[in-house]
């Protein structure tokens, strides 16, 4: 059987409407979508030349030093705004090169070594009140030749003659002029030797100890200063007028350390025979050394102003001062032997 479609309902056929009627045709498919990007400033390019990053926030309670400050969008002039140019963080001292050229100038140089010539004489008066500078470069003022002939004056002081000191223009000589001068070299080098021998005779001995070289030291320095407060006050005691100066007692005082270093060299080799021996020859010599030069210091010849009993004052000075020397000398070496 034959069924025909069309004819199964007959009339006018129906207009159903187009909902798509009268619009253009989709270009795309239905299921495509197209998102379009819309600027965040409006369309409007920025004129920069090159890209800002952005600055990061400053931290709180204190400035960050060498950051730059955060650069300012330019107005919309037509022409691109020139980069900024690299900021160099500036130190706050000076380069040594700059140093350098300042002091290489004329007259900051002369400004200098006048500032320094200042400041070295105001040092060196300040030195000389306290210090007698002048005074001690006299008694260093020695040479080889008279280092040898004093210490044979020390040792051998029985057959010299002139014991007096000679002066020019109301100036005593130097020692190396004058071996009748008295001098602080030889006392000075005769104590550190003493001391370097000293720490030899202990460590023969095996008692040695870095501290007893400071101990050895300092009271051979302290018996030095209480030897010297002694003589002055004998001196204003007795009311005694003499032409000794402090260095003087200072400069006769020391040369019994060169009887020590004699003294216990020989103990080492000949034992307690050989110190006593060395002690009690140089303790004699070394009296009549003192005795002879002290006394044309204390009683100058020809001076008619002393009385008798002030000479016998300065007598009894000088035995003291000569008398004095042989103890010291074995009160400071009898502990060290063995």
């Amino acid at each position: 059987m034959n069924y025909n479609h069309s004819g199964a309902r007959r009339g006018k056929p129906k207009r159903i409407l187009d909902p798509s009627a009268g619009f253009p045709a989709p270009t795309s498919p239905p299921n495509s979508y197209m998102y379009q990007q819309v600027p965040m400033n409006n369309g409007i390019q920025p004129d920069y030349g090159f890209n800002i990053p952005e600055q990061p926030s400053p931290a709180y309670g204190f400035n960050q030093q060498g950051m730059a400050p955060p650069m300012q969008p330019a107005m919309n002039t037509g022409s691109p705004m020139p980069p900024y140019p690299p900021e160099t963080p500036q130190s706050s001292f000076p380069s040594p090169q700059f140093a350098t050229n300042i002091l290489a100038e004329p007259m900051v140089a002369n400004m200098a070594m006048q500032y320094g010539d200042a400041l070295v004489g105001s040092g060196k008066q300040h030195l000389q009140k306290y210090v007698p500078v002048s005074a001690l470069k006299y008694y260093f003022a020695v040479d080889t030749d008279y280092v040898f002939l004093k210490l044979a004056l020390l040792f051998f002081p029985f057959t010299h003659k002139d014991w007096s000191v000679k002066y020019e223009q109301d100036v005593p000589l130097q020692p190396r002029y004058e071996k009748n001068a008295p001098d602080m070299y030889i006392p000075t080098m005769a104590f550190l030797t003493y001391v370097v021998i000293a720490g030899l005779s202990l460590g023969t001995q095996e008692r040695f100890t870095p501290e007893q070289l400071g101990i050895i030291a300092s009271t051979a320095l302290a018996w030095g200063i209480i030897e010297l407060v002694v003589h002055t006050i004998t001196l204003y005691v007795m009311n005694l007028d003499t032409s000794l100066r402090t260095l003087d007692m200072v400069a006769y005082g020391g040369y019994k350390y060169v009887g020590i270093n004699l003294a216990i060299l020989l103990s080492l080799i000949f034992g307690r025979v050989g110190y006593y021996g060395v002690l009690i020859y140089f303790s004699i010599s070394l009296a009549f050394f003192l005795i002879r030069s002290l006394k044309l210091r204390v009683i100058p010849e020809g001076h008619s102003s002393y009385s008798a009993t002030g000479n016998k004052r300065r007598l009894y000075f000088i035995l003291f001062f000569a008398m004095l020397q042989p103890f010291l000398m074995w009160w400071l070496s009898y502990h060290l032997i063995s």
